[in-house]
Formats: C-alpha cells, sequence, structure tokens
C-alpha cells in the first residue's frame, strides 16, 4: 500500500512539472521621472517578454488612480514574444512627488508596476532659484 501511494506521488510531481507554464519578464517594473511638466501627459513604457513555454494572458490591467490610463495587449503573448504595458498619466493638477501602480491579473497570477513622477510649474519659481534670489551679494564686503 505504501509503495501504490509513493507510486501515485511520483507520478503526479513529474507530470505536474512537465506542465507548460507562462513568465512575464520585465526589462523594470519600476520608474522614476524628473521635471514632468504640469499639464502635460506622460508616457510610461513597460517592455515584457513571456520567457515561458505556454501562452501569457493578461486578463485586467489597472491603474491605482484615475489620473491614469493603461493599455495592454488583449491577446494571448506566445513563448519567446515580447511585447509592452502602455500607462498614460495626467499631470493636471498634480504638482509635486507622484507614485503611481499598475496592478495587472493574469494567467500567472498578479504582477504590480509603478513608476514616480515629479512635477513642476514652469510658470514657478524653483527652490534653487529662491535660494539665489535670497543669498546676498558680499563681495567687496569686509566682515572682520
Amino acid at each position: 500500500m505504501k509503495y501504490t501511494i509513493l507510486f501515485f506521488f511520483l507520478i503526479g510531481t513529474t507530470l505536474a512539472n512537465g506542465q507548460k507554464r507562462p513568465e512575464a519578464t520585465f526589462e523594470t517594473k519600476s520608474q522614476l521621472f524628473n521635471d514632468v511638466v504640469l499639464g502635460s501627459k506622460l508616457r510610461v513604457v513597460y517592455y515584457f517578454t513571456n520567457t515561458g513555454d505556454a501562452d501569457l494572458v493578461l486578463t485586467r490591467v489597472k491603474p491605482t488612480c484615475g489620473c491614469t490610463v493603461a493599455e495592454y495587449p488583449t491577446y494571448a503573448i506566445k513563448a519567446g514574444q515580447k511585447d509592452s504595458i502602455v500607462a498614460t498619466f495626467d499631470t493636471d493638477k498634480r504638482i509635486g512627488y507622484n507614485a503611481k501602480g499598475i496592478n495587472i491579473e493574469s494567467n500567472i497570477g498578479e504582477i504590480h508596476l509603478v513608476f514616480e513622477a515629479y512635477v513642476i510649474d514652469p510658470n514657478e519659481t524653483s527652490p534653487a532659484e529662491i535660494k539665489e534670489e535670497e543669498q546676498e551679494d558680499h563681495t567687496g564686503h569686509n566682515h572682520e
């Protein structure tokens, strides 16, 4: 009886290991953007390859904020095939530091992508310019 159970266990694990599986390998899962102009639309591209040996299917791609829209392949990505997910971030009213996420549901489970963007208003004075303006000119003065 022990040998029968062991036999079926070994057959089951061998079959499970032999199944073809997809695998998503991303060039990067996080990106950083500095000095993005307020009011512009930032396009963030995440390139990936199906490095598995079965079709990869993205069933749902959802940004974490309404200010971001995602485009993604709605077809099966074949083994070895390269593709991308494109997030478009609307910077309107988003001045300063922003961290956004893209949550993906697929036939390999969940995948999480992020990007950070520092949005500037070109019509406002930058902190570096303010610091320069506040400095006094001491050339020619003797402070002894």
